[in-house]
């Protein structure tokens, strides 16, 4: 009997990861569209509204992980959620701009490092500090999360005033771009006619893309019996950071190598503090031990070790190849920690 059982359970299965997979593939094209849509808004802006631009870059960038990190929360897999969180923040570090960076080497403008490049070292050590200390994540700590949004949106429009019209020119240039080359891996160009319609299919299409992607995770975590925790950081961070990947290795490809670091470093940071915030409040969570000497210390550690490559004003390809292997090395040590090899 438990055969049969197990025996019907599996076309299930196949038929949420296929699912899981439609998801994905609803994820990429919202994305796509959403961001498409917003290129008229960033022509509006122009080099009179640089930081509006750059937050909603940023904004739009961590779209899918929030929705996707939410959408298992709410049905009860937080640590999925969590995982997606911080994997994809170490996806973003190690196998985004490591692998742009061994393609092509990335030079990163002096004002990025000391407006962006900071206050993501500084926010890593802050949560990762407010979590660690007693393991827990609580609503009082998820409005701090969203309250040390404050200042960095104040420091991107304050620094804004402080670039020259070629700076702003170039910085502007940088996000459409961002927005244009988010989601596309290939294809026929996305030909807009109503950028409220297609912002709005869009927005519908990342929904309901999360949540079948979400569904099938789930599903992988209850049949295989995979921890919640590494589908997060594996599964559940590399599907939603596909778009970011596909905007970065575009711009690599077509010459504008800075926007793979510079508009990864702004999504990091809104992920980082607006997702996990927003995932405190709706439902306050506590990790375990692997996550505490483990994986928080392999966030930690990336993001130092991007932050002093970015110093030199070039990541070379030696150094994306280290960031590459660091990447690689963290997910190991995950999965080797989580089925009890270490």
């Amino acid at each position: 009997m438990p055969f049969l059982t197990c025996d019907a359970k599996l076309p299930l299965m196949i038929l949420e990861v296929l699912l899981g997979l439609v998801g994905l593939y609803l994820i990429l094209k919202g994305s796509e569209w959403v961001t498409d849509a917003a290129v008229p808004i960033a022509g509006y802006l122009n080099t009179t509204h640089v930081a509006v631009g750059l937050v909603l870059v940023s904004l739009l960038l961590s779209l899918p992980e929030l929705l996707v990190a939410i959408s298992t929360a709410l049905n009860n897999h937080l640590d999925i959620g969590v995982g997606v969180i911080i994997g994809s923040i170490i996806v973003n570090l190690g196998l985004i701009v490591g692998i742009s960076a061994i393609i092509r080497p990335l030079k990163i403008p002096r004002h990025v490092i000391t407006r962006d490049g900071v206050f993501m070292l500084i926010a890593t050590i802050v949560v990762t500090l407010i979590v660690l200390g007693d393991r827990t994540a609580t609503r009082r700590d998820g409005i701090v999360f969203l309250l040390l949004l404050i200042p960095y949106f104040v420091n991107i429009y304050e620094q804004e005033k402080t670039l020259a019209m070629k700076e702003r020119r170039k910085e502007s240039d940088m996000i459409t771009k961002t927005l244009q080359f988010t989601g596309k891996i290939g294809g026929a160009e996305l030909v807009i006619h109503d950028s409220r319609v297609i912002f709005l299919a869009g927005i519908a299409m990342l929904l309901i893309g999360a949540q079948l992607f979400a569904g099938a995770l789930i599903t992988v975590v209850t049949s295989l019996g995979v921890p919640d925790m590494l589908i997060g950081l594996t599964l559940g961070a590399l599907g939603p950071s596909i778009p970011t990947l596909a905007a970065a290795l575009q711009a690599v490809r077509r010459g504008y190598d800075e926007l793979a670091v510079s508009e990864t470093i702004g999504s990091n940071i809104v992920t980082l503090l607006m997702t996990l915030g927003i995932l405190a409040i709706v439902q306050p969570f506590s990790v375990d031990s692997i996550t505490a000497g483990v994986t928080a210390p392999a966030l930690l550690i990336v993001t130092v070790t991007f932050f002093v490559f970015t110093m030199k004003g070039t990541i070379s390809k030696w150094a994306g190849a280290v960031l590459f292997g660091m990447y690689l090395f963290a997910m190991a040590m995950e999965i080797l920690a989580r089925f009890g090899k270490l």
